[in-house]
């Protein structure tokens, strides 16, 4: 079983722009609130992560994902009550 090396550092500096600009836009999700996009940002940290494996540690990636998963259930019951709310006249 082969598993990919990690990209050297001339490799890594081709993907310094377009890695910026997704950063940038994954924050901005984050900041706003948007939890529906939200998987988005999980995806990218991934991603981002299997890259540059010394970025985040196993317990960093673990708990900034299950914040992120955490929030969107949260965003969902929200969403559920209100509803239920709704339905009843309240």
């Amino acid at each position: 079983f082969h598993t990919p090396s990690p990209l050297l550092l001339p490799s890594l500096r081709l993907f310094i722009p377009p890695l910026r600009l997704v950063s940038a836009a994954m924050w901005q999700v984050v900041q706003r609130g948007n939890v529906q996009d939200y998987g988005m940002v999980e995806e990218f940290i991934s991603t981002v992560s299997e890259i540059v494996p010394e970025l985040l540690n196993a317990d960093q990636k673990a708990q900034l994902l299950l914040g992120l998963r955490a929030r969107v259930r949260v965003s969902i019951l929200c969403l559920t009550d209100g509803e239920g709310a709704a339905d009843e006249g309240f």
